[in-house]
This record gives structure tokens, sequence and C-alpha cells, in this order.
């Protein structure tokens, strides 16, 4: 028997190990059950003494700006979820405003159930390498709390040698900002419908009634 036909490539298992993170959070909006309830929080935030009021918010301040970036530009987009419930003619100050937006965020754990299924492909920048080295951004699912799925990204170098370095994960995590009207271009949603085969007829005769580029709600 030749002894060539038997040789098999090996798959090597690297010992670096990818794990979840119990402490990656992100904010979320928390509104609790009945209107009755809003009303009564943000009417105790109203009647705070101003002093305790700003002590509060100092506090919240010192604990939350460790783990988030820009935490009252979140207490301001959760105040406006919940501003109607505000007494009419009531006057607040803009440490009171933060503090209602603060009364009704959360956080959440993206991590604390599971963090798995890496996918990996290039990166679309590979400049400044060395010769057989290859810049990667990798995909995981990350599951938290009630067991919420999210995706995540982390980005590395594979070597020549094969050894996986990863870079440096950000002490921030983030959540896009929802982009609830965009503008499509109506040749390249064409050639996605065609990709997907969803194409026939009657898309071809609805995406001629649109312009060249269209919005969701012309859609």
């Amino acid at each position: 028997m030749d002894a060539k036909k038997d040789l098999k490539p090996k798959v090597k298992r690297k010992k670096k190990k990818i794990l979840r993170d119990t402490s990656r959070v992100i904010t979320c909006l928390h509104i609790p059950d009945g209107a009755q309830r809003i009303s009564k929080i943000i009417q105790r935030v109203v009647d705070l003494p101003d002093t305790m009021a700003e002590d509060l918010l100092a506090q919240i301040m010192l604990d939350f700006s460790k783990r988030h970036r820009d935490i009252k530009r979140v207490f301001g987009l959760h105040l406006n979820k919940v501003k109607d419930y505000i007494p009419r003619d009531t006057v607040l100050s803009e440490t009171k405003r933060a503090l209602i937006g603060a009364y009704f965020t959360m956080e959440y754990s993206i991590e604390s159930a599971a963090l798995f299924n890496p996918s990996i492909v290039p990166h679309p920048d590979q400049s400044h390498l060395d010769k057989g080295s290859l810049r990667f951004i990798m995909s995981l699912r990350a599951t938290g709390e009630g067991h919420l799925s999210s995706i995540v990204f982390r980005s590395g170098l594979l070597d020549q040698d094969n050894t996986i370095l990863f870079d440096p994960i950000s002490d921030y995590v983030e959540t896009p900002d929802l982009q609830l009207d965009p503008v499509y271009d109506r040749h390249l949603f064409q050639l996605k419908l065609n990709e997907m085969t969803a194409g026939n007829e009657i898309t071809a005769h609805l995406l001629n009634q649109l312009p060249e580029n269209f919005t969701y709600n012309e859609l």
C-alpha cells in the first residue's frame, strides 16, 4: 500500500478560547406595566428637592459612565418615550429630565447565557500587513438574559504561522441607531430580489412605478 495515500491534513485545535463576558452590557428602555406606574415614577422625581435630584443623578452618572460612552444621551432618548406622562405646565430642570430618563433605563447583559456560532471573513482592509498575514472580521451570536440573541463582532489577525491574534475589545458595547426610512436604489433592490429568487413580473411592475431612489414609505 502506498503510504502517501494515507496522509491526510490534520486539523489542529488552537488553545485560544472566546469566552462570554457577563459584564458587557447595553442600555434598554424599561417601561413598567400600567400607565399609572409610569406617572407615579415621574411624579416622584418631580417632587424631589433639587439638591437630592442632583445627588442622585451624580451617583447614577458615576455608576453608569464606566460602562456606557454617552449615557446622558440615552437618558434623553428614554425621557422622550415617556414625556407624554409628564404633567402639563411642569417645568423640569436638566437634572430632573435626565433623572426621569434614568429611571426608565435598564441594563442588559448581552453575553450572560452564551457566546457561540463564530463566522469569519477577510477584513476589507488588508493594508500594512506582513507577508502571509490576513486581517479578519468575526461575527458571533451572543445570547443574554431571557435568551435574546444579538450579533457581536471581533476583529483580529491571522499570521503566517496560523496564530490567531484578536484585537482588544472596547470597554463599551453599543447598539446601532435604526434608520427607519432609508433610501433604496431601485436597480440594486431589483438585483437583490433576483438574487433571492424573489423577483418576478409583479415585482418588476411595482418597481417600475418607483423613482430610481425611493424610501420604505414609498415602497
